[in-house]
């Protein structure tokens, strides 16, 4: 017990003091540039030299530079301005360097008493970086349509930046409600009903008065089950079958005849989300069956189905989908083409209306000229 007594004494004997008389100066500066650390000397203190201490408590600045590392000794400079000025010079400032510096005078003939003469703080101001734009979804940043989504900026920065969403042409203000489906708060960006219509890119801004601002854009593609509609039409001695699929991603598309697939068909790309996949036939060959249109994504399998026969030759010069044209009277019968969808598939209301049509015309046609 005696022993650990006397070297706890000793100890504190031959431990430094630290006594202060200072006082805090703030000091601000941007990533890469210099920092300037001025050390005014009180008179009594004016015979002192004066010495620099960092954030970690190392010593700076001594009469050797013993302990300032190597990759160090480059950037800090002390300068004695006058006699009483002491001035530490930190060059090419990274935001480590951020924190509080010291500027200590040895107050004792034994060196074992500093005196803090001034405290720094040294703020780095970083210009402002986008770390990622991230998507609050219920399904895990798989995109529906029709569900509501959160894109929520992340960037840093000192001072901390501030976030500006941009469509093209649109900047959105936060807090406000700038339309009925899209609200800006804070570095998030609420989209209420994500659809086909909805635009794609998203622009988030970070800004905090440190050039340069940082940008980044989010692309944002709802996922669509495939839909389906089938237009026919007869032009001289071809027949075109055109099958459009609305679908994201589209997996697969392709046209079959009697179950078999064919190779020669021509894929037309409408948009992101819609193809068209168009099929010409030689009425002059052998093209009778039943035609299938089958697309498919994550979501399901889609098919359309549309029969031809050997009625359709009576009528080369018809139109007949989307657009009614009267049949010659002298024809006996009208083009027979029959459109049959599955459940997945979407059944346009237009196609019996003209049917329909189509029939009443066809018997006026044939009464008219009988009575005749």
């Amino acid at each position: 017990m005696i022993s650990i007594f006397i070297i706890s004494f000793g100890l504190l004997l031959s431990s430094t003091i630290i006594l202060s008389d200072d006082y805090l100066e703030n000091l601000s500066v941007n990533t890469g540039e210099t920092a300037t650390f001025i050390c005014d000397s009180p008179e009594k203190y004016s015979n002192k030299k004066a010495d620099f201490y960092g954030p970690t408590g190392r010593l700076l600045i001594t009469k050797t530079d013993e302990d300032i590392a190597s990759g160090d000794r480059a950037r800090f400079i002390l300068e004695h301005t006058y006699a009483w000025t002491w001035s530490l010079i930190l060059s090419d400032v990274s935001d480590d360097d951020a924190g509080e510096y010291t500027c200590r005078i040895s107050s004792s003939s034994d060196d074992q008493t500093l005196t803090i003469i001034k405290r720094f703080n040294l703020t780095v101001l970083i210009p402002p970086k986008i770390i990622d734009i991230i998507i609050e979804s219920n399904n895990n940043e798989l995109l529906k349509e029709n569900e509501q989504i959160i894109l929520k900026c992340l960037a840093r920065g000192i001072p901390q930046p501030k976030i500006i969403w941009q469509l093209p042409g649109k900047t959105f203000q936060l807090n406000k409600r700038n339309d009925g489906n899209i609200v800006a708060y804070e570095n998030k960006l609420l989209i209420k009903n994500l659809s086909r219509t909805t635009p794609i890119d998203y622009q988030c801004i970070a800004d905090n008065g440190i050039p340069p601002r940082d940008t980044r854009t989010k692309r944002l593609f709802p996922s669509i089950s495939p839909e389906m509609t089938i237009q026919s039409s007869i032009i001289s001695s071809h027949i075109i079958l055109n099958c459009t699929i609305i679908a994201r991603p589209l997996n697969s598309a392709k046209w079959k005849r009697n179950r078999f697939e064919i190779n020669t068909i021509k894929r037309k790309q409408i948009n992101d989300y819609t193809v068209e996949l168009i099929l010409l036939l030689d009425a002059n060959t052998n093209i009778f069956g039943m035609y299938e249109c089958e697309a498919e994504n994550h979501f399901k399998v889609s098919k359309a189905f549309i029969n031809i026969d050997e009625t359709i030759l009576f009528n080369r010069t018809t139109t007949l989908l989307p657009k009614y044209h009267r049949i010659s009277p002298s024809s006996s019968s009208y083009a027979q083409i029959e459109l049959l969808l599955n459940q997945t598939s979407i059944c346009t209301y237009n196609f019996y209306i003209i049917l329909f049509i189509n029939i009443i015309l066809v018997n006026y046609s044939n009464g008219f000229y009988n009575k005749r």
